[in-house]
């Protein structure tokens, strides 16, 4: 009888501690693992007759609990490391791509736009609708164009109180934006032509 009511204190006495240790400990996933722990203490604590009858040491049961939450712990932080550095890896082949679209979109349209229009492409801006940035994923092009002034040349200007100007920039506009659209396989739509000055 004396052994089943040192038992019983034992488990009293224990859950008493495991409350007040809860109630101290902030929230979070430490509060779960140690929540886990003291379960476990309490179920080795309910089944301490039962040990002591099988010679069972509690220690090592105890230790193997304590092993396994470090590497479960450990295992979760690599994860977390892993996938940074794949979000890495991710934004600086996104960029590369980016740089290697611009960079074919310049080559093709350079030549083409000095040769029919006597312009010179000065930048190129893209917006996609989705990753991994390609032409497939393009939204919007913006192509910054500028005439190209001849050396030495005098540049005319007309001073008119006539939209024929304002027309006759339209029809380049659209001229230079379907000549882009046969030459990279785009819609009209997805094109816009900005004008820039030259310096």
């Amino acid at each position: 009888m004396a052994a089943f009511t040192q038992w019983i204190t034992q488990i009293v006495l224990f859950l008493l501690l495991a409350m007040v240790a809860d109630a101290l400990l902030p929230s979070g996933s430490m509060r779960k693992y140690a929540r886990l722990v003291m379960s476990i203490l309490l179920v080795l604590i309910l089944l301490n007759p039962l040990l002591k009858v099988l010679k069972i040491d509690p220690q090592t049961l105890v230790e193997s609990v304590e092993y396994q939450l470090e590497s479960r712990s450990s295992t979760e932080q690599l994860a977390e490391k892993i996938e940074s550095k794949k979000s890495e890896i991710m934004q600086g082949q996104d960029a590369y791509t980016l740089q290697q679209v611009t960079e074919t979109i310049s080559n093709k349209m350079e030549q083409p736009l000095q040769q029919q229009f006597d312009l010179s492409l000065k930048k190129v801006d893209m917006a996609f609708s989705e990753k991994p940035h390609n032409l497939e994923s393009l939204d919007k092009l913006i192509l910054y164009v500028a005439s190209t002034p001849g050396e030495g040349a005098v540049e005319e200007v007309n001073i008119s109180l006539t939209e024929d100007d304002e027309t006759m920039d339209r029809n380049q506009e659209q001229e230079v934006q379907d000549m882009a659209a046969g030459l990279l396989g785009l819609h009209n739509d997805q094109i816009e032509i900005r004008w820039e000055e030259n310096q």
